[in-house]
């Protein structure tokens, strides 16, 4: 299965942890979404990234080529969420060459607002920077760190 991946699960500590066999396909954004964190982590101790909807922005992230023991094991959130916390859903991907993909990602049911802390974006940038995500990213991620 086609997967696209762009917070936390982009580190590839906790990529190989919960998707041992997961391949890294292609860079690709998701058009019109933007990051929200509307789940709180207890692993965290901080929110959880989500995309939602925002015209005019984009996230970017990796597609990866998932089994699916991987996507089972990426599903348990290592306990640290409810079941159902985070769904799948189908949405279009743009590569860095402007081909459109139609892959699966998680989406959270947001229950609030929640404010990001340093740590958690430190993993989540060190992915970004491991698979060499556009700056673009890097700077978005960033940005959180003043919010």
């Amino acid at each position: 299965m086609r997967f696209f991946i762009y917070a936390d699960n982009l580190n590839p500590t906790q990529l190989k942890r919960r998707a041992p066999e997961a391949q890294f396909l292609f860079k690709a954004y998701v058009p019109d979404h933007t990051i929200k964190f509307g789940r709180w982590s207890n692993q965290w101790r901080c929110g959880l990234a989500t995309i939602a909807p925002s015209a005019g922005e984009r996230v970017w992230g990796g597609v990866f080529e998932l089994t699916q023991e991987d996507v089972q094991e990426m599903d348990k959130f290592e306990g640290d969420l409810p079941e159902g916390a985070f769904r799948h859903v189908e949405v279009h991907v743009f590569t860095e060459d402007g081909e459109k993909e139609f892959v699966s990602t998680h989406v959270a049911q947001s229950i609030g607002k929640f404010k990001a802390k340093d740590h958690y974006l430190d993993w989540i940038l060190a992915g970004v920077k491991h698979w060499k995500l556009p700056d673009e990213c890097v700077d978005m991620w960033g940005l959180f760190r003043s919010q």
